[in-house]
């Protein structure tokens, strides 16, 4: 056993590379327990600096007592052993897992690890592809468990159950049964106690054609993703902070599969997973969408096309904006937001740093003048005539997303007196020789960048 493990590190050795620090995820069953045995047994061969995490469900009477079992049983072998205990827990196996990973991730920081080694099997890969074929997934779903998946590993991959309880007795050493895994009201335990003993009666090597399919599927996922790379490639698509963008024109060249699996690489390279509906969703928004609208495809993650450009965004709360009004010509300063942007408006006597300014006749405006974003309704006076700040924003190629966030001066009469950086009004003093008021903004926080000016 300890040599097949060696042999399998060998041929993969950015499971565990060698000297690295490793967190083993310990629940004291059987898999766990053979996992922390062999890898201590690797010795100078393959070596390791080993700990252990151990997390508690809080959902069993004696899972206090498993938890200091666990500890004791580290401790004897020389392991130190990290423990954590859950509060609170209602839900089903998706909750558990969800606290499980963010402990045992947490673990792996307080070690200063390089890997968390699971104790996942071949049996375990087996049931898997079949409960995923029920579902009626794709080649992802298909492929099974991953042997790695960032920092977590699976190395027992290639072992099945039984052998690993098997070298557990040549050993002598005990491992904790939780009759929870044979509750029939989770679907793997049907599946695994009930369906595939089932299926074997009738196909006896289903077993391993299930993990043949799972393979094939691997291999077919990655074919796959490696051409949507190519594809993404080709249709500029290009990541920043906040997001990706795409070039929508390229996209439309394929057809709607194609475009939902681009937006699903997208999505998982920004930290999500989309649903069914949620890949069905953008890639028909794709097809029928408007410049300056969108469409939510996951819990905080949209797409919006903005002119020939699909962008993928994570969506954030916008703190609220901070307007304010100028109340006479006496200089000063104030900080403004808008649109989740920040700037510093001066008026009355400028510094000549500002990013846009202008001035204003005194005697052309009615004070109090008001600092604020675009409006509904908004219009400018220009010497071409009226235009709404909106399609002056859309003309001037503004992003929907960023126009909320550009200044706006209005008097007290609600006359738009200059959009800021795009256009002023045409607004001539009353008097030759009579005051100007002087106004600009400084963006403390730039998100976009627009060498326009007036």
């Amino acid at each position: 056993m300890e040599t097949r493990l060696r042999a399998a590190l060998q041929a993969a050795p950015e499971l565990l590379p060698r000297g690295s620090c490793v967190v083993v995820a310990f629940s004291g069953g059987s898999d766990s327990l053979a996992l922390l045995h062999l890898l201590r047994a690797l010795g100078e061969s393959w070596p390791l600096k080993l700990c252990a995490a151990h997390f508690d469900h809080g959902l069993q009477p004696e899972s206090a007592a498993w938890a200091a079992r666990a500890a004791d049983l580290c401790r004897r072998i020389e392991v130190p052993c990290d423990v954590g205990r859950a509060t609170g827990l209602t839900g089903g196996p998706a909750e558990w897992r969800a606290a499980r990973y963010a402990f045992l991730a947490e673990a792996r920081r307080r070690a200063g690890a390089d890997r968390v080694a699971l104790a996942h099997q071949r049996d375990d890969h087996v049931e898997t592809v079949l409960l995923n074929l029920l579902r009626g997934p794709g080649f992802r779903g298909l492929a099974g468990i991953p042997a790695r998946r960032g920092a977590f590993v699976r190395p027992l991959l290639g072992f099945a159950r039984e052998e690993l309880r098997g070298y557990l007795r040549a050993s002598g050493r005990e491992w904790a049964r939780d009759p929870a895994n044979r509750n029939p009201r989770y679907r793997r335990a049907r599946v695994r106690y009930g369906l595939l003993p089932a299926l074997a009666g009738h196909e006896p090597s289903i077993r391993r054609q299930l993990t043949e399919l799972g393979r094939n599927a691997a291999v077919a996922e990655g074919g796959l993703e490696a051409g949507v790379r190519r594809l993404l490639s080709s249709a500029g698509y290009g990541k920043s902070a906040g997001g990706a963008q795409i070039a929508r024109s390229l996209l439309l060249g394929y057809d709607r599969a194609a475009r939902g699996r681009m937006l699903r690489r997208v999505a998982r390279d920004m930290g999500f997973l989309l649903s069914r509906r949620g890949t069905r969703a953008g890639a028909s928004f794709i097809d029928t969408a408007k410049s300056g609208h969108g469409v939510d495809i996951a819990a905080g993650l949209r797409v919006e096309r903005e002119f020939d450009r699909i962008h993928v965004r994570r969506v954030r709360e916008a703190p609220p904006d901070r307007e304010f009004d100028i109340d006479g010509v006496r200089a000063g300063r104030e900080p403004v937001r808008l649109g989740g942007r920040d700037y510093e408006v001066r008026w009355g006597a400028l510094e000549g740093t500002e990013r846009w300014a202008t001035a204003l006749p005194v005697d052309g405006i009615r004070f109090p003048i008001r600092v604020r974003g675009p409006q509904p309704g908004d219009r400018i006076r220009t010497r071409a005539g009226s235009r709404k700040v909106a399609k002056l924003l859309m003309e001037r190629r503004v992003p929907a997303s960023d126009r909320s966030g550009v200044p706006v001066v209005a008097d007290a009469d609600r006359r738009v007196l200059w959009v800021a950086g795009h256009s002023r009004t045409a607004v001539e003093p009353a008097h030759p020789g009579g005051a100007w008021f002087a106004i600009g903004f400084t963006e403390r926080r730039h998100r976009h960048h627009d060498s326009r000016g007036t």
